[in-house]
């Protein structure tokens, strides 16, 4: 099976301070299962309206960074992970709370599984570049 997932960041516009919405011990804040069979994975879109939805933001808050897309090993198979921005010009901080989640730089990852850590490097080299 070969799901898709979707990572968030925010980058500060004017320190260009990343970080990353971490919920629990994951940096996933959406996840969809591929429909079986046809190879087609959903459209990104839809990762983001499942997670403006969970973090009960406006439409529009998030956006797909179109030029990003990693796979990693999961115990279910292969998980293609996407990546997307808050777009406002501070961090959600009370949204992401809300659903449990909370904002941590990428030294502060510590306890997520290795092939996230693997993905959030990646992340972090094309954001930062």
């Amino acid at each position: 099976m070969n799901d898709l997932a979707l990572v968030l960041y925010h980058k500060q516009s004017t320190s260009a301070r990343l970080r990353f919405a971490r919920f629990g011990d994951s940096i996933v804040a959406a996840r969809l299962a591929a429909p079986a069979g046809d190879g087609v994975l959903p459209h990104p879109g839809t990762l983001t309206a499942r997670a403006t939805d969970r973090l009960g933001l406006p439409p529009g808050a998030l956006q797909i960074d179109t030029e990003f897309e990693a796979d990693i090993l999961s115990p279910d198979g292969t998980l293609t992970v996407r990546l997307a921005h808050f777009t406002d010009i501070d961090p959600p901080f009370d949204a992401v709370a809300s659903a449990d989640g909370r904002f941590v730089s990428i030294t502060e990852m510590r306890g997520i599984p290795d092939t996230e850590r693997d993905v959030l490097r990646l992340v972090y080299e094309h954001v930062i570049g």
